[in-house]
């Protein structure tokens, strides 16, 4: 243990919790290039047969991992594992690593390391934070590479004891397969954004996560006592005796409170003067489902497509896309389920689509604008929604919307599908306001849309011009700022009659939920864990 005593640190929260814990600190292997190996001419070319093996070891590894975490998890961070199996059958790379084998007679091992490097610094010196992003891809996939080639199988992670907190410099991806999961109570992180690999996970599995704290492997000791505490994103290094009654008598409230606020959110949640507000989940995968319907949700506001394309080298027809949608489902019958249609892009590749590289991926084709480039894969999501509308209560939204004509161009391909099927009567077709643009447009696109939802995720990052997932720039990353309520307002009001929700992470902010529905929402639209809380924050508003 350390020396240091009730040592309070502020950090950042990336998911909300109150836990007690001893330490866990995770140094990760420093995973130097390997000292120069060289080579005879004779052995070029096992060091490249055992180059390939490893490449074809590690992209089967991936698909596994990919996997594993959507069905576990979440459909967002098997995402991040098709990128890398991606990333590895970029020819230049490989290339490059050949040649300095063959050119330089060194080792595959040495070649590899120096090569991987050399990327990696090429993108971290990037201004963009997607950019800066794949830097830490690079890192992560390096290191998975060297460990399969010197034989290394498992890590410390993998050892953690149960009932630890976990504290590390940060988590790359594969440090989220590695993860005991059962045995983390909470994580402690000297970096990370509210969008990073780590924050996906430890919101996705409901570990309170501190990130943000400086040094912390250097100020914490193994076994050291841990207070982390994401609700007010801060931690306790060995709390004193009072420290620790204070947070422990805390914890048991709370525990308590949750209990009881479980139970409640079965019931509809009104507000002090009997105004009724539907308070839905947000789910990506088969297991939000189930916690969506044991939190008491009123149904599903956002429900993502994305991992019934994410793990395929060929996307799924309607007929399978309906199979699929029909079993997720199951749980939630008579109740309103909003399905978002695919939003990829640039920054999350589809195996089967070859997307052309963007400089600013955040700023390109992604959602409608994709969907409208690739009409045979928008036709057969819309064939299989319209089918699975027949026996539940769907709503369909338009991710990224900017533009009118996009709602317009929509709703016409649709109306011919359904027309194609004999019917005429759609389900309801929404838009996602997500730009400032698209804000001040509401007038227009309603004239298409049946009802709107607000994601106030990208809404932030564009009208702060502040990348969610870029650490340096967090403190300009406020949903709650002035200027993007103020466009909350512009959309509510020029609706009218229209219904508008809001499923970003602005709605989770239980001391937000007033200010919305004084705004005029009426549905609002969070993980599943934290329906409970939502619905007593509504019920303790007044309008």
């Amino acid at each position: 243990m350390s020396e240091h005593t009730d040592i309070r640190i502020a950090g950042r929260t990336l998911a909300p919790g109150l836990v007690i814990g001893g330490a866990f600190v995770y140094r990760e292997p420093t995973e130097a290039p390997p000292e120069p190996d060289d080579i005879e001419q004779h052995q070029i070319a096992e060091e490249l047969r055992r180059l390939d093996r490893a490449m074809a070891a590690v992209r089967e590894d991936l698909r596994i991992s990919a996997h594993r975490i959507e069905a576990d998890t979440d459909a967002k961070l098997a995402a991040i594992f098709q990128a890398h199996e991606a990333m590895l059958q970029d020819p230049s790379l490989l290339q490059e690593i050949r040649a300095a084998v063959e050119g330089e007679l060194i080792s595959a091992t040495q070649a590899l390391a120096r090569v991987f490097r050399r990327w990696e610094r090429k993108f971290r010196e990037m201004a963009q934070p997607a950019q800066q992003q794949t830097a830490e891809d690079l890192a992560d996939l390096r290191r998975r590479l060297l460990r399969e080639m010197t034989g290394v199988k498992t890590t410390a992670l993998e050892k953690m004891p149960a009932g630890r907190v976990l504290v590390a410099r940060r988590l790359l991806p594969s440090d989220t397969v590695a993860l005991p999961r059962r045995a983390v109570t909470g994580i402690i992180l000297e970096f990370g954004g509210p969008g990073s690999h780590a924050a996906l996970l430890a919101e996705a599995l409901g570990i309170p996560t501190v990130a943000q704290i400086p040094n912390a492997r250097e100020i914490i000791a193994d076994d050291d006592v841990l207070i982390v505490d994401g609700f007010r994103g801060e931690i306790v290094v060995n709390p004193d005796a009072a420290t620790l009654a204070r947070y422990t008598e805390e914890i048991e409230g709370a525990q308590a409170r949750s209990a009881e606020l479980k139970q409640s959110a079965r019931q509809p949640a009104c507000t002090r003067d009997g105004t009724k507000i539907a308070v839905l989940a947000n789910v990506g995968c088969r297991e939000d489902v189930s916690t969506a319907v044991e939190h008491g949700a009123d149904g599903v506001g956002l429900y993502r497509l994305e991992q019934f394309y994410l793990s395929r080298k060929t996307p799924p027809t309607a007929v399978e896309l309906l199979a699929d949608l029909q079993e997720m489902f199951a749980p939630l019958r008579g109740k309103p389920i909003t399905v978002r249609l695919l939003d990829l892009g640039g920054d999350k590749p589809l195996p089967f689509l070859k997307l052309p590289p963007e400089d600013n991926p955040f700023l390109g084709r992604r959602g409608v604008r994709l969907l409208l480039r690739y009409p045979d894969l928008l036709d057969a999501q819309l064939h299989a929604l319209w089918l699975f509308a027949r026996d539940h209560d769907v709503r369909i939204l338009v991710p990224m919307v900017t533009l009118a004509e996009e709602m317009a161009l929509v709703r016409m391909r649709f109306a011919a599908v359904a027309k194609d099927a004999g019917q005429i009567e759609l389900p309801p077709l929404g838009a996602m306001i997500e730009t400032p643009a698209a804000a001040l447009s509401v007038a227009d696109i309603i004239a298409y849309a049946d009802f709107l939802s607000i994601g106030t995720n990208d809404l932030t990052q564009y009208t702060m011009a502040a990348g969610r997932e870029n650490p340096l720039v967090s403190e300009y990353f406020r949903e709650d700022h002035p200027a993007v309520l103020r466009l909350v307002r512009i959309v509510v009001e020029e609706a009218g009659s229209v219904p508008v929700a809001v499923c970003g992470e602005l709605a989770r902010q239980f001391d937000a939920v007033p200010t919305l529905l004084k705004l005029g929402i009426r549905s609002l639209s969070v993980a599943p864990p934290l329906v409970p809380g939502v619905k007593e924050a509504v019920r303790q508003a007044a309008l």
